[in-house]
């Protein structure tokens, strides 16, 4: 979670949690070959780049890359819900 996220009391947004609960269930649902992302580090660009300027052309294709990522991002989530509705 991104420092600032309101997901408790939010008067402007109500409904985030249940709304960032629901974007990781269907981000959990989808089919993916190929895992990119916004930000390199996300999906290991570097190692996958170096990979397949050497010729491996299936460098990218990371399904479980992209399950494991979608999984880190939803217990960082749960765990900052938790915190913030402990307060």
């Amino acid at each position: 979670m991104n420092p600032g996220y309101q997901l408790v009391n939010n008067r402007a947004y109500p409904e985030i949690a249940a709304d960032f609960a629901r974007a990781f269930d269907v981000l959990d649902g989808l089919p993916c070959d190929i895992f990119l992302g916004a930000h390199a580090s996300y999906f290991d660009l570097d190692a996958k780049y170096a990979h397949f300027a050497k010729g491996d052309h299936e460098a990218f294709i990371d399904p479980a890359g992209y399950k494991a990522f979608v999984a880190d991002r939803r217990l960082a989530y749960q765990r900052e819900l938790a915190r913030q509705q402990a307060h």
